[in-house]
């Protein structure tokens, strides 16, 4: 996937930004440049481990299980698979809005800038993540609870082919072999699911601290101008607002 931070829209935002001193703004759109990268990268790595357990569910014997843990993998990377559309399209309209607020600023001005990068709405977009990755998470662990319930299933099916081992010596003591190997697959299984739904619900979390972080700092802010107006300080002199460059 494409670095956001080299992307020349993005540079060409966080260099207007720093130039017209908008370190708050910066700050704010950086962070959601981050988040994007990290949960790139996070599903990525999520997509590469449903892969791989694939290749294992191929090696369980029970039919029925097998199509039970399919259809779980199927549900778990589809969910992961929309995640990644999301995403994708959080990425693209970041870079369109940075590229349409630097257009404003050239053509505009600084205010016309400041109101464009506002429009970002970058606390709203991570809410939005928050919610999705919250969803996901509770799904994965249900995925989880489900396989552990197929486990005590097979250790009932376990515990009967040792009570048959008498009479079939050979066939028992091959099916309990298939047993084992199909449990250590199931239970690898459910810990993947577990991993996932953890990192979800971290993914939403870290989302969370991110919006709750840049509203406080609008709190602040807006608690500072309220004061500076209350002083008698004019708002240009308790910030430092450069004209834009020509």
């Amino acid at each position: 996937m494409d670095d956001l931070k080299s992307n020349p829209q993005i540079e060409e935002l966080m260099d207007t930004l720093e130039k017209n001193d908008l370190h708050k703004e910066k700050t704010e759109v950086e962070s959601l440049v981050d988040y994007i990268g990290d949960m790139e990268q996070t599903l990525s790595e999520m997509l590469k481990e449903m892969q791989d357990m694939r290749q294992e569910i191929n090696l369980i014997h029970n039919s029925t299980l097998k199509a039970k843990c399919e259809v779980l993998v199927q549900k778990t990377e589809k969910s992961i698979n929309q995640v990644v559309a999301v995403v994708k399209k959080v990425k693209d309209n970041l870079v369109q809005s940075a590229k349409n607020a630097v257009k404003a600023f050239k053509e505009k001005g600084r205010d016309a800038f400041v109101k464009a990068v506002r429009a970002m709405k970058v606390p709203e977009t991570l809410d939005k993540l928050t919610g999705l990755f919250l969803i996901c998470s509770k799904d994965a662990k249900e995925n989880a609870v489900q396989l552990q319930s197929m486990q005590s299933e097979l250790s009932t099916a376990k515990g009967h082919l040792k009570n048959v081992g008498l009479l079939l010596i050979g066939k028992s003591a091959r099916e309990a072999e298939e047993v084992k190997l199909d449990k250590g697959v199931l239970g690898r299984l459910g810990k993947l699911m577990e991993k996932i739904g953890k990192g979800f619900e971290g993914a939403a979390q870290r989302a969370a601290d991110r919006a709750d972080k840049i509203r406080s700092e609008h709190v602040r802010e807006s608690v500072k101008i309220t004061l500076d107006a209350l002083k008698g300080i004019p708002r240009g002199l308790a910030r430092n607002e450069p004209s834009r460059d020509r």
